[in-house]
């Protein structure tokens, strides 16, 4: 009997510690899970951010003043729609019970901020930089809140089925521009000066991640010498169709940038080094066709490889850009303090060169590491991706991001050729800020899983 009435215990003691244990248990899967994905209110971040945008650009309105300009009210105007329209994005975020990663949403808010100082200090002494583009930031955080609120919760994967509409509306574009696109410093443009080719680098991500997920048995665990035949050869056929209208457009940056996105995706989708093998003789392939059959690629080549052989002709914008970057020394000139006008085409391929030039060697490592840092929150936002669509399509979204911002710094600093791809979310532009967003609110998307 008293054996009996003590097993009773145990187990009334047993059944009461289980729901406890269970509590406990779940509470440390949810904290470890919110460490793993970096989760986090975003108003934790903004009002510090907020506080480091707003010292910066009254650094650059008492440059400004110091020189004598006037100080109107519309040279507050990029900073205070950055200000409401980050607001919003916050507030929403919180509203709709935000669940991602705090990390890559911090480092968003900073780098526009940032964005939107270095291109208010530029206006009115550089080029192409202009008051009525002020709503082309707070445009594209609307596109970046939509991208989120529309695909969050894994409801990413519904783009997977339009993988295939994503590469014909993606030749589709590439043909249109080449038939009706005009042709202004080599490059080719739609009226008002727009670059709709820009959305190409969202097709090609979302439809080679449909592609390679819809065929993941066949190209998992493939190398160069043994890939599927039939998929192959409809890549070969998707991207030498695509490549030979871009080479038509003299956009050879942007094909570079696509390839090299379409390189990562692959190596994501088998698991193979060894196709970084075939990248590097393509790419060699490619330069010499370059050098030998177009002379516009040809000069910039030469510029990159010697630039002081012609220092007034084709390696003008490479020095200028050193020089800029060198007068700013350690610390620079000053946030406002230096002299944009002598910069080739300041406000984007050489805005690296402008931000160099104020904030020194000290202020351009530190947006290294911001930018470095915003990749790798990425790269562990993949990762975390059970389903292979979603994978591959975080895969490509960061590789873009990554490969933009490599090679616009990498020709400033004349370690690559200029290509005239931007500097994400530092440079000025329409289209190519707005498809940047897009980036980064399917990242954001991605990140908020249930």
């Amino acid at each position: 009997m008293a054996g009996s009435v003590s097993s009773v215990k145990k187990k009334n003691r047993s059944a009461t510690s289980r729901p406890a244990r269970s509590k406990k248990t779940k509470r440390e899967g949810e904290a470890s899970r919110a460490g793993a994905g970096e989760t986090s209110r975003p108003v934790f971040f903004f009002f510090g951010i907020v506080g480091l945008v707003t010292v910066a650009q009254l650094l650059v309105l008492s440059a400004r003043s110091g020189e004598g300009r006037a100080l109107m009210l519309m040279d507050l105007w990029p900073y205070l729609l950055w200000l409401i329209s980050s607001g919003v994005v916050a507030v929403g975020l919180k509203l709709a019970r935000w669940r991602g990663s705090g990390v890559l949403l911090a480092g968003i808010f900073l780098l526009s901020g940032l964005g939107v100082v270095v291109r208010s200090r530029m206006s009115g002494m550089s080029p192409g930089v202009r008051d009525m583009n002020v709503l082309i930031q707070p445009a594209g955080f609307a596109l970046l809140f939509g991208a989120w609120f529309c695909f969050r919760r894994e409801r990413v994967r519904q783009l997977r089925p339009f993988w295939g509409l994503s590469l014909l509306l993606m030749l589709g574009l590439a043909a249109g521009m080449l038939a009706l696109g005009s042709r202004y410093r080599g490059g080719l443009y739609a009226p008002g000066g727009m670059t709709p080719t820009e959305i190409l680098k969202l097709f090609a991500v979302v439809g080679l991640a449909g592609f390679f997920s819809r065929t993941d048995a066949g190209w998992e665990g493939r190398g160069v010498l043994r890939p599927p035949l039939a998929d192959a050869l409809l890549l070969l056929v998707i991207w030498g169709s695509l490549g030979g209208m871009l080479v038509l457009h003299r956009d050879f940056g942007l094909f570079l940038l696509l390839s090299l996105t379409a390189l990562v995706m692959l190596i994501c989708a088998t698991r193979r080094l060894s196709w970084g093998v075939v990248a590097l003789a393509a790419a060699a392939g490619g330069v010499w066709g370059i050098l030998r059959y177009f002379a516009h690629g040809a000069r910039r080549f030469e510029a990159f490889l010697d630039p002081f052989s012609d220092p007034t002709g084709s390696g003008w914008q490479v020095l200028q850009g050193l020089t800029g970057m060198y007068a700013g020394g350690l610390m620079g000139m000053g946030l406002g303090a230096g002299r944009p006008e002598r910069l080739p085409i300041a406000s984007s391929d050489f805005v690296y060169a402008v931000y160099a030039e104020d904030a020194g060697f000290v202020g351009s490592v530190l947006l290294l590491l911001l930018f470095a840092r915003i990749f790798s929150s990425g790269i562990r936002i993949t990762r975390r991706q059970e389903e292979t669509f979603s994978r591959l399509l975080g895969a490509g979204l960061v590789a873009s991001l990554a490969v933009q911002t490599l090679v616009n710094i990498g020709g400033v600093v004349n370690l690559l050729p200029i290509t005239g791809i931007p500097l994400p979310y530092i440079s000025q532009g329409g289209s190519s800020y707005w498809v940047t967003s897009l980036h980064f609110g399917l990242l954001l998307a991605l990140s908020d899983q249930k």
